[in-house]
């Protein structure tokens, strides 16, 4: 688990958490059947737990997971040590190797370490073997009663690292879903505008499945909008700009900034006078519309060029046609669309 969103706090939340109530719990059991000393010890382990929740809190996981690590290692050895092999606190050391899960450290290998070293002393104390000083009341049905509840906890250790690793991976697999969907919209689509990358479209025009016509706009005298009032205004013209494309043309139309002020545009299922037509509205809609700046009320106009596919031209062959169109235009005064020449 690297990452800090909230479903990580959330599961070292958790497992701090478990484990505060597991101590406050032998801390009660300990002060009603002794020995004292243990639930002295127990009562000094959940406010330990207390303080690393906010240790939680602050993101600090590394320096939480060595403490959880290191003190489960003390606790289970003194328990055992203090009450013996059977009361079962050396099961602590085995549901342990379930939270390697939990590895917020740079190198992987930590945990792996901790690990080893939970392996090592629950060998030790089992080779160990102290028959304990447990008081009467922990000695035969108290001491399996012990031994299950303790049982029964660390199997709810295990359990909880196997479901918060169930759950991350799925969270992941939502992450890693939204990153595509988002690597995908920012190779398809115009980040200022929000229209058709060029890549996108030339994606959309090489099936050219009932490709009509294309034509190519370029906003006129552009290079004086952004001398004179500078590139945001030139960037908020555009994107107003586009919006007005998709509402003028509709949604049968793809539309593609093809670079800087030129706009792309591919009709499908239409004859040329339907394309020149729709062409001729966006312009007089562009250049009657009331693009601001501040106070300033700008003159945006739009020249166009088309080329259809009734000449057998290819998609490429009828971009480039268009593009001739689109400078003809400019030539011939701007603020109009340009058809193709009739043979």
């Amino acid at each position: 688990m690297r990452g800090e969103g909230g479903h990580v706090k959330r599961a070292y939340r958790q497992i701090v958490g478990l484990a505060a109530a597991a101590h406050l719990s032998y801390a009660v059991l300990f002060g009603l059947l002794g020995p004292l000393s243990l639930s002295l010890y127990n009562a000094g382990s959940t406010l330990f737990y207390g303080a690393m929740l906010l240790v939680v809190e602050r993101g600090r996981y590394r320096l939480a997971v060595t403490c959880v690590h290191l003190e489960v290692c003390l606790f289970a050895a003194v328990s055992t040590l203090v009450l013996g092999w059977g009361s079962g606190f050396a099961l602590y050391l085995v549901a342990m190797l379930s939270v390697t899960y939990f590895r917020p450290f740079r190198h992987k290998g930590v945990v792996y370490l901790f690990a080893a070293l939970e392996i090592l002393l629950f060998l030790a104390l089992r080779c160990a073997a102290p028959a304990g000083i447990a008081t009467p009341v922990l000695r035969g049905r108290g001491e399996l009663w012990l031994y299950l509840y303790n049982a029964c906890a660390c199997f709810t250790v295990i359990l909880f690292a196997a479901i918060s690793a169930k759950v991350s991976a799925a969270v992941s697999r939502q992450e890693l879903r939204a990153e595509n969907r988002s690597l995908e919209a920012l190779a398809n689509f115009d980040d200022l505008t929000g229209l058709l990358s060029r890549r996108a479209f030339l994606a959309k025009v090489e099936d050219g499945s009932g490709l009509a016509a294309v034509a190519l706009g370029d906003v006129d005298n552009f290079k004086a909008v952004n001398d004179t009032w500078g590139h945001p205004c030139g960037d908020a013209v555009l994107a107003e700009l586009a919006q007005l494309m998709r509402r003028q043309l509709g949604d049968g139309v793809e539309i593609c900034r093809w670079g800087g002020e030129e706009f792309i545009f591919l009709f499908r299922g239409l004859v040329q006078s339907e394309v020149m037509e729709r062409l001729q509205g966006l312009c007089a809609a562009v250049s009657g519309h009331p693009f601001r700046w501040g106070e300033a009320r700008l003159h945006i106009t739009l020249t166009v060029g088309f080329s259809t596919g009734a000449e057998g031209l290819t998609a490429r062959e009828m971009i480039l046609l268009a593009d001739r169109q689109m400078y003809r235009g400019k030539a011939a005064g701007k603020n109009r669309v340009v058809a193709p020449e009739r043979p």
